[in-house]
């Protein structure tokens, strides 16, 4: 029911009449008319015969001639073997590790003497007296009689029917 009450006030707000508001809002303007095409008639292209394939001349070419083989060249005796030379080289030397040297610690800055100079107490703020602004509560008169407690603290809750004499 609700969504109906709900549904008809959204419609009743798109269809209202907002004219008396002062905005004098233009018509749009009407579309223009759609352009036609235009029929006209073009002729295919003329067909060109395609032309005539070339044939390739018929003319014999002889092969190059055939040149003489070169003559092999004198191959000179292999030299008699040389005897090894000594090449051995020793490694370099290795250089002795640096050794590192920690930094010598700072001393401290020798401590300076206290200077006796006289600070006076900060001043006492005023103590601010309360004021008795306690009011007590008005006197309750009771309605219904409170059931205590038993002894044994445990609340045993009773289930109590009320009855309605029918009304003629």
């Amino acid at each position: 029911m609700k969504f109906l009450i709900v549904a008809l006030a959204f419609v009743a707000c798109a269809y209202a009449d907002v004219s008396e508001l002062g905005y004098n809002y233009e018509k749009p303007a009407p579309a223009p008319a759609p352009v036609q095409p235009v029929k006209t008639y073009i002729p295919p292209a003329p067909v060109v015969p395609a032309p005539a394939p070339v044939q390739p001349a018929k003319t014999y070419i002889p092969p190059a001639p055939v040149a003489p083989a070169p003559a092999p060249a004198p191959v000179a005796p292999a030299p008699a073997p040389v005897a090894p030379v000594n090449t051995y080289i020793p490694p370099a030397p290795v250089a002795p590790k640096p050794v590192k040297v920690a930094p010598q610690p700072v001393p401290a800055p020798a401590p300076v003497a206290p200077v006796n100079t006289y600070i006076p107490p900060a001043p006492v703020a005023p103590v601010v007296q309360p004021t008795n602004t306690y009011i007590p509560p008005a006197p309750v008169n009771p309605v219904e009689q409170i059931e205590e407690t038993p002894a044994d603290g445990y609340h045993y809750n009773i289930v109590r029917y009320v009855v309605y004499r029918h009304r003629v």
